[in-house]
């Protein structure tokens, strides 16, 4: 990235959502429908959030996790749950009704219940005046399709500037990087201690420094074309 004839280097961090008091931006945790598995990075990720959202079944995935515990279950209040509600079980859904959780309802087919909920998020963002990053959790696991299409959201979401989104799975946390120099600075004690590289839609070609084995100048074909 070039701009006034300077190279500009995107700075990354992810880890730091797991980090309490960290300096990051403000973040809403988007809860998928996939089992909740790793409660230490859970509660991390919830207690730095800002706001909170359950997509469809993600709700039955939270509501199932905390359920032999109503002290937690009272605790672990999403502020939203939208989606098309076609996996929302009715027991969930009365649950969180009596905790005056809102519930949105989104029928058209058009979307998966995550772009449904970012859709959310957005129209929240209008009446506060300003953009969350997004985490999402458990994004990659269980079927493939949707494992895929959490990934294509990645890309979708690269025109939005001012947004980063990070999803979080039960063993890593995955971006997309655009075209430029980037700095990933790692935190042992979180991450690692490998890390994968994966272009996406078009042959890349990489160089890195800082890893054990570096790549230099190394171009791969994508495992993915338009």
């Amino acid at each position: 990235m070039v701009m006034n004839g300077l190279k500009l280097i995107s700075h990354w961090c992810p880890s730091n959502i797991l980090v309490k008091d960290a300096k990051v931006k403000q973040f809403a945790l988007i809860i998928l429908n996939q089992p909740i598995k790793h409660l230490e990075t859970f509660n991390r990720l919830w207690a730095n959030a800002s706001l909170r959202y359950c997509a469809d079944g993600g709700s039955n995935r939270l509501y199932d996790t905390f359920k032999h515990d109503r002290l937690k279950l009272q605790l672990y209040l999403p502020d939203e749950i939208g989606g098309d509600l076609d996996s929302l079980r009715a027991d969930v859904r009365e649950y969180y009704e009596s905790m005056n959780v809102k519930i949105t309802k989104t029928p058209e087919q058009d979307s998966t219940d995550f772009q449904k909920v970012i859709a959310l998020l957005k129209r929240k963002e209008e009446e506060v005046g300003k953009v969350f990053d997004i985490v999402a959790i458990p994004a990659i696991g269980g079927r493939l399709d949707q494992s895929m299409q959490n990934i294509n959201i990645l890309y979708t979401m690269l025109n939005e500037v001012e947004r980063r989104t990070i999803l979080v799975s039960d063993d890593s946390l995955t971006v997309l990087l655009d075209k430029g120099t980037h700095h990933i600075h790692c935190q042992p004690d979180l991450e690692g201690p490998t890390c994968g590289l994966i272009p996406i839609g078009a042959p890349a070609t990489l160089t890195t420094r800082g890893l054990k084995w570096n790549l230099g100048k190394y171009t791969k074909k994508s495992w993915m074309r338009k």
